[in-house]
């Protein structure tokens, strides 16, 4: 999957997994860049974040019929973002 940078440039996976080793090079830390999908479901699930908005900001699939042609604005997804702690 690729994402667009800050500078409008292409995020590739590959270019996100340097950078994050790089990181854990520099801390000497022992993380791989999945661990932080983890961490955010994690806290998203606890924090009473909304299970289809987390499906939609974490790219997954969404398989109810009724959901998927449910709409959310970008206002939806902010206010459960701002439930995480």
């Amino acid at each position: 999957m690729m994402k667009i940078g800050q500078q409008g440039t292409i995020m590739t996976y590959d270019k996100y997994r340097g950078r994050f080793k790089k990181i854990m090079d520099k801390f000497h830390m022992d993380h791989k860049p999945h661990d932080c999908r983890y961490t955010f479901a994690t806290k998203a699930k606890l924090s009473g974040v909304d299970e289809y908005v987390l499906k939609i900001i974490m790219g997954h699939a969404i398989n109810d019929i009724t959901e998927h042609y449910t709409q959310r604005k970008l206002e939806d997804l902010r206010k459960e973002m701002e439930k995480i702690k």
